[in-house]
């Protein structure tokens, strides 16, 4: 996984974290500095793109799916080589 995560827009890979992170799209935008909509539609795209589901809904936020828990080490390495 790896390999197809490192061709990723940097954004994605920086929303996906932010929503790891923060464990739901309202804190996620808050740390990034942009609206909800914004990071949603950003998760939106990232899903898309890699054609994984990579956080479940919970009634008070948002869990990372196995996917999701898959792609967090390689984005927090790139997150750290920036």
């Amino acid at each position: 996984m790896d390999h197809a995560f490192e061709h990723l827009d940097w954004s994605l890979v920086q929303a996906f974290l932010a929503v790891a992170r923060e464990g739901s799209l309202s804190g996620g935008a808050r740390a990034l500095g942009i609206s909800q909509p914004t990071l949603g539609r950003h998760i939106a795209r990232l899903e898309a793109e890699t054609g994984l589901t990579l956080f479940a809904r919970q009634p008070r936020g948002l869990d990372l799916t196995d996917a999701g828990q898959a792609l967090r080490p390689p984005s927090e390495r790139m997150a750290a080589a920036m």
